[in-house]
This record gives C-alpha cells, structure tokens and sequence, in this order.
C-alpha cells in the first residue's frame, strides 16, 4: 500500500465524538443521581459504541495498488484491475466481480442539495449536470473522483488481490449492552 490517502469525513468524526461525549456523560451522571445504572450504563454504552461505528470506524483508504473500504463490520480490499465501476448514486460504490460494494464514509447527498448545485459544481469541464452524488461538493462525490483518479493512474504490475474481512465484535458488544439495557429497564 503506497502513497496511502484515507477519505473520511471531518463531520462525521465530530457527529460520532459528540455523540459519545453525549452518552457517556449521561453514565457519568447516573452514578451521582439516582437511576438505573445497569439500564443507562446498557443503553448508553450501545449509543457511544454504536456511535463509534456508523460514524467514525468508517473509511475508505486509496493507495496506488487499490482500494480499501472499512464499514462496521466489513472490510473490502481490492486492486485497481479488479474494480469495474465506481458508482454514487446512493454512496460511493465500487463493482468488483459483478458485485457492489457501498462505503458507509462516503454518503451521496439528499435531492435538496441539487437546489443549491450550479452545473460547473461537478467534475471540471462538464457540460451538463450530471447526478448530484458526482457533485464535488458532497462525501460521494470526492471519494469518487480521488479513486477514478487512482484507478487511471494504476497501472497492473502484480497480481490481483481481493479480500474481504469480517469482525463482528464491537457488534456483538452493541448488542449484548442494547440487550442488558432493555433488560434492565423492563425487569
């Protein structure tokens, strides 16, 4: 992996850090004040590490070799030879073996923001608008113009690698404490 560029948005770690400072405080506060400890210590703890992952674990990692794409639970590594398509219509997607790949850290924008769009707003040179999550004004639209980038200038040289990695463990933790939180609060 060389020449390594990570895509993840600034306000998607400040949302993620808020919220955790948010859930956490209310632990805090549940061991000075009367309450359920067990419940908010449940309930809160799911929210910070749910918070965690949707929205500071996710990234997308571009080398010169390839792509990486970290979500919750998935990782997704491929060269630049075997991605087909770089797609933005709902979030940056790649295609690798007639299968698609969404990246949770880079997100297309909602139908308002093609309110606010003017057509030279999206790729240098373009004509016509083309849809709003190409717009280099949103999440999708950077990280798919980085890696087309990449991906035009990869040029093959090794073999092909493809891998994807599943850790469902910081998962299973936000469930068992979403669990132990419900549990808490209906016993």
């Amino acid at each position: 992996m060389t020449n390594s560029e990570k895509f993840r948005p600034g306000s998607a770690v400040a949302s993620g850090w808020i919220l955790i400072v948010f859930f956490v405080g209310f632990i805090i506060q549940s061991f000075f004040y009367d309450g359920d400890i067990i419940a908010t210590i449940g309930i809160c703890g799911a929210g910070a590490i749910g918070s965690y992952l949707v929205f500071i674990k996710p990234y997308v990692l571009l080398f010169n070799e390839g792509i990486k794409i970290v979500n919750p639970t998935k990782e997704i590594t491929a060269t630049w030879d075997l991605v087909e398509e770089i797609e933005t219509r709902y979030s940056m997607s790649v295609t690798i073996r007639d299968k698609t790949y969404f990246a949770w850290a880079a997100p297309a924008p909602g139908s308002r923001h093609s309110r606010k769009m003017h057509k030279t707003d999206l790729l240098p040179g373009a004509d016509a608008p083309r849809r709003v999550g190409d717009s280099l004004k949103s999440d999708s639209g950077v990280c798919a113009y980085m890696a087309n980038i990449r991906r035009k200038d990869f040029v093959a040289g090794g073999a092909s690698d493809f891998e994807i990695i599943s850790d469902n463990t910081v998962f299973y933790t936000f469930l068992a404490l979403l669990l132990v939180g419900v549990a808490a609060t209906v016993i």
